[in-house]
């Protein structure tokens, strides 16, 4: 894929300019009622890529990819109180499909992927019939099933990712959007820490109910930073990685940098597992030595950046090395820590959930009743703090073996390739399925989309996976081209 410093360049305005836009023109939040500009401009990017949609050209879907790479976890921009996410996401598939059936071009659906990732989308209706039925309330059950629809945008990819100038041009967003997020987050950390910002104020409320992200003080000075978006922040860097060891160039080291700087403030210990397993997968013979040298680098550069980090936050009253000490204790022993010891609390509600409906599940939407030392009360949360274990419990035994086949495939497909590029794709995979553990990677917007798109890369690295699909002509990027010539990084 190529660098492009013109796109990148405007794609980082754009990414920043978003934040701004929202941060004055807000979505609706639990405080606020939401700003009909807000409304009046999403509207116009449905409509304005609707239309290219319709016409089979590309800026449609590059409307779409943006606004699921700019806007994080998808509260930035909506139409009254649906997110734009989820009227692009209605829009195209709608599109595209009707495309389709219009040309006959039915064989996309034949593959054994394909299949299975019907039955995964079947099956999760089914368990949202099943919640309604058991009476959870209709808007978790929505917002539960949504995401896996987005396990559908693995046929649109099978034509778009054989685009190359589609392929750059989300590259450079993608590069945008991380240099951009490192930034904000760097920002933010040192607003805090020196006070130009406060808790429960303007920003923190933008930063928690618009980007969808969490602020906590840790009472050193030191503020832990997490966003929605952070869920494929592991995929990525390993993806980095490994084109750094295959193909060496700077702008790798630089992603590489900003994404360890955002994981020197997220701190969140399934990341670093995460981290260590797929960093193993993506060892090979050929490549040991820069395997070996960037997966250093990388460990030690988190360490260096967090160090540094905390000691200027902290006024150089500590390295915050001690930190480290009691997220590593706390796996050992939850009680020493409120998180790790409400996750270890919901355990025993989540096993009694699933005792009750193992076959079926609870359906989608449901919640578990538990005591939060936190708040020093009991709280009813949508959130289990077990991936596995949450599809267990709403989906039951039917809906976590569609899952695991469809991961078991990829798995399968990816073992099938030469080792170069099983582990350009699988090692990220493999990531996700760590963080799954004690997140919800595979049933969130950006983990399934990530799922999508390895199923997608997968299907086109199969010689005998020939896509019926007509692709676009490159010309259809008339709003994309640049007349710099952009920088190969391979």
């Amino acid at each position: 894929m190529n660098f492009n410093r013109k796109q990148f360049f405007w794609f980082l305005i754009l990414y920043f300019g978003l934040r701004l836009f929202s941060y004055f023109f807000t979505p609706p939040t639990p405080l606020l009622a939401g700003s009909i500009v807000n409304t009046a401009v999403s509207t116009a990017l449905a409509l304005w890529g609707a239309y290219w949609l319709i016409k089979n050209d590309a800026r449609g879907w590059l409307i779409v990819a943006g606004e699921i790479i700019f806007c994080g976890s998808g509260n930035i921009l909506s139409i009254g109180s649906i997110s734009l996410r989820t009227i692009l996401l209605a829009v195209s598939l709608t599109i595209f499909f009707i495309h389709i059936l219009r040309k006959k071009q039915f064989t996309i659906f034949h593959t054994v992927l394909a299949k299975i990732i019907f039955l995964v989308v079947l099956w999760g209706a089914a368990a949202a019939v099943i919640g309604l039925n058991n009476g959870h309330q209709s808007t978790r059950i929505f917002s539960d099933f949504i995401p896996y629809l987005f396990l559908l945008y693995y046929f649109p990819l099978l034509e778009w990712l054989k685009n190359e100038r589609f392929k750059n041009t989300c590259f450079n967003m993608i590069i945008a959007a991380l240099g951009g997020g490192a930034v904000m987050l760097i920002f933010t950390l040192f607003a805090f820490s020196f006070g130009w910002l406060a808790m429960q104020g303007a920003y923190y409320h933008w930063f928690r109910d618009v980007a969808g992200g969490k602020i906590t003080d840790l009472g050193t000075g030191f503020f832990r930073l997490v966003l929605n978006e952070h869920l494929l922040l592991i995929p990525l860097l390993l993806w980095f990685i490994f084109r750094q060891i295959t193909k060496p160039a700077w702008i790798n080291i630089g992603l590489i940098l900003a994404s360890s700087a955002i994981l020197a403030v997220n701190l969140t210990r399934v990341y670093f597992l995460a981290l260590v397993i797929g960093l193993a997968w993506l060892f090979s013979r050929a490549n040991w030595r820069r395997w070996l040298k960037y997966s250093v680098l990388t460990l030690a550069g988190v360490f260096v950046i967090f160090t540094v980090f905390y000691s200027v936050t902290s006024r150089g009253h500590s390295l915050g090395w001690e930190f480290f000490g009691i997220r590593l204790q706390s796996i050992a022993a939850p009680q020493i820590e409120d998180s790790s010891l409400s996750r270890l609390l919901l355990l025993p509600k989540i096993m009694e959930k699933i005792k009750t409906a193992p076959v079926l599940g609870q359906g989608l939407g449901d919640t578990v009743t538990v005591y939060s030392p936190v708040l020093a009360q009991e709280i009813t949360t949508p959130h289990f703090d077990w991936g596995y274990l949450e599809i267990l419990a709403e989906m039951g035994v039917i809906g976590l073996l569609f899952w695991l086949s469809l991961i078991g495939y990829l798995i399968f497909l990816g073992s099938k390739k030469t080792t170069a590029v099983g582990s350009s794709y699988l090692s990220p995979l493999i990531a996700l399925m760590v963080i799954n553990i004690t997140a919800p990677a595979f049933f969130h917007v950006l983990g399934i989309v990530t799922i999508a798109i390895t199923a997608a890369v997968s299907h086109a690295s199969a010689p005998q996976s020939a896509s019926p699909l007509q692709i676009p002509s490159d010309q259809k990027f008339s709003t994309v081209k640049d007349k710099q010539t952009p920088a190969t990084i391979g």
